[in-house]
């Protein structure tokens, strides 16, 4: 996955976003809709620590803490989350 690839897949999928305070750490989640998800999945093919991505079903939508994510194909969440476009 690139920082384009990721950018153009929360674009593509209207994909709401935040930077949150993670356990101390300032994160970025976002909350992807469940139809989105195979496509999540693919972008991020190759990130599989501890046996699959961690994240929390809701009703519609599913949320992802990103930092570790981005981290791992060595993007910084400033290259696809600008905080002065933040939602």
């Amino acid at each position: 996955m690139t920082a384009l690839e990721l950018y153009r897949f929360i674009q593509d999928n209207n994909v709401e976003w935040h930077y949150e305070d993670n356990n101390g750490s300032i994160d970025v989640i976002i909350f992807p809709y469940n139809s989105s998800m195979e496509a999540f999945m693919k972008l991020t093919q190759g990130y599989d620590p501890d046996g699959g991505i961690e994240c929390r079903l809701k009703d519609g939508y599913f949320a992802v803490w990103m930092d570790e994510i981005c981290y791992y194909f060595g993007i910084g969440l400033e290259e696809v989350f600008d905080k002065d476009k933040e939602p």
